[in-house]
C-alpha cells in the first residue's frame, strides 16, 4: 500500500470538502453534506495464492496463481465487524489484497495503519495486508460523523486443528464484556423488552403476527447476533431459554434484522418443535457463542450443542475440542472481537482463552 499519511484526518476532510465546495461553483444549487455514512459492500477482489510442489527428484516448486473462487464477506452493522464466514485457502497470501468498498452517502473510507494510530487514504488499486485484523473506519461527507469496521480474514485450519487453552487473570482488559452480560426479557402488551448487558440498557421487540408469547423464554437465557449470509447489511438473532425452569427443552425465537434503508421492522417468531432428538435441552443456563465458523450453546449441565440451521435443530458436540475443566461443568462462554472462545468457571471464578491452534 502507498504510504499515504493522514494526520488528526484532516487529508480525508479536506478532500471531501475539496470535492463538494467545486460542484457548488459549478452549480448554483443547494449542496447536501451528509452527516452519516456506513460501509455497505465489502468485496475481495484479488488476491493470490501459492502452491509449491516437489519432483522425484527433490526439486520444489512454487507455483503463484490468483485464487477464481471468492467467498462471500459479511457486514455486522450491529457490531461493526467484517468478515468471510467460508474461509479462505490456506495456501492464500493475506499480506497483499485487493478489496473492493462501498460506502452509503460517499463516505470516505482510511485504513488504520498496524504499526500506529495513522490512517491511509483507502484505494481499490492498492493491495492491504489483512494477515490480521484491521480496523477500516469510514468519514461522513460533513466530517462529523466516523465509524469503525473491524475487518476479518479468516482461513482454512488444517485438520489437526485444536483448541490450545490459556488461564486469564479476571482483571484482564482482555475479557469480553459479553462474558458477563447476563441476557432478560420483560414481556409488554405487543412484545417484550430485551436487556443483553445485565439491565443496563432495554430494547423494544416485536413478536411476529399470530406468535404466542407465553413461549416466550423468561430464564437462564442466551442470546447471540450474526450477520445473515443470505442478505448484505441483515444480521441474524436468536434466544434461547426456558419457560419454567421445570421444562425439558428450550424455546428458541429468531429474528432478521435488515439494516438496508425501507427495510421492514424486524420481528420475533418461535422456532417450531420438530422432535425431542434435534431439540436444545434445559442446559440449567444458556451461553450463545460463534466460534470456528459453528453456532454453539454452552450450558452449566456440562454439555455443548451446536446449530447449522440458524436454530432450528440442535446436536451434541462435545467432541469438537476439549475443554480446560472437567468433571461438573458449570460455565458461561463468549467471544471476543477475534473470534477466540472465552469461558469462566461460575464454581470456582477461573477464565480461560481458547485459541485455534494448528
Amino acid at each position: 500500500m502507498n504510504k499515504r499519511y493522514i494526520f488528526s484526518l484532516c487529508l480525508m476532510l479536506i478532500a471531501a470538502t475539496s470535492m463538494t465546495s467545486c460542484l457548488k461553483d459549478n452549480d448554483s444549487s443547494d449542496v447536501t453534506y451528509y452527516d452519516d455514512a456506513a460501509i455497505t459492500v465489502f468485496t475481495l477482489t484479488t488476491v493470490n495464492t501459492y502452491t509449491t510442489t516437489t519432483s522425484s527428484d527433490g526439486t520444489t516448486k512454487t507455483t503463484k496463481s490468483t485464487l477464481s473462487s471468492k467467498p462471500v464477506f459479511v457486514i455486522d452493522q450491529k457490531n461493526y465487524k467484517i468478515y468471510n464466514p467460508v474461509a479462505l485457502p490456506e495456501t492464500c497470501d493475506l499480506k497483499h489484497v485487493l478489496v473492493t468498498i462501498s460506502t452509503k452517502n460517499s463516505g470516505q473510507v482510511g485504513i488504520k495503519s498496524l504499526k500506529s494510530d495513522s490512517l491511509y487514504v483507502y484505494s481499490s488499486t492498492d493491495s492491504i495486508d489483512f494477515s490480521q485484523p484491521r480496523e477500516v473506519r469510514v468519514f461522513s461527507q460533513s466530517g462529523t460523523f466516523n465509524r469503525a469496521y473491524t475487518v476479518t480474514f479468516n482461513i482454512k485450519q488444517t485438520a489437526s486443528a485444536s483448541v490450545t487453552w490459556t488461564s486469564v487473570d479476571a482483571g484482564s482488559s482482555e475479557i469480553p464484556e459479553d462474558l458477563y452480560h447476563d441476557v432478560a426479557i420483560e414481556k409488554t402488551d405487543n412484545g417484550f423488552m430485551l436487556s443483553t448487558d445485565n439491565l443496563k440498557t432495554w430494547s423494544s421487540e416485536l413478536l411476529g403476527d399470530g406468535e404466542d408469547a407465553s413461549f416466550l423464554p423468561t430464564k437462564q437465557l442466551g442470546y447471540i447476533t450474526m450477520p445473515y449470509t443470505a442478505s448484505i447489511n441483515t444480521d441474524y438473532e436468536l434466544i434461547a431459554g426456558v419457560v419454567s425452569e421445570n421444562d425439558a427443552f428450550c424455546s428458541v425465537w429468531r429474528k432478521v434484522s435488515d439494516y438496508n434503508d425501507n427495510a421492514p421492522v424486524a420481528k420475533w417468531v418461535y422456532t417450531p418443535v420438530t422432535d425431542n432428538k434435534s431439540l436444545l435441552p434445559n442446559m440449567g443456563g444458556v451461553s450463545l457463542v460463534r466460534f470456528n465458523g459453528q453456532t454453539y450453546a454452552f450450558g452449566t449441565d456440562g454439555r455443548i450443542y451446536k446449530t447449522r440451521d440458524w436454530g432450528l435443530t440442535w446436536k451434541a458436540a462435545d467432541d469438537d475440542f476439549d475443554l480446560p475443566i472437567t468433571g461438573s461443568l458449570n460455565i458461561k462462554a463468549a467471544t471476543d472481537k477475534y473470534g477466540n472462545l472465552w469461558i469462566i468457571n461460575l464454581s470456582d471464578e477461573n477464565i480461560w482463552k481458547g485459541v485455534i491452534t494448528k
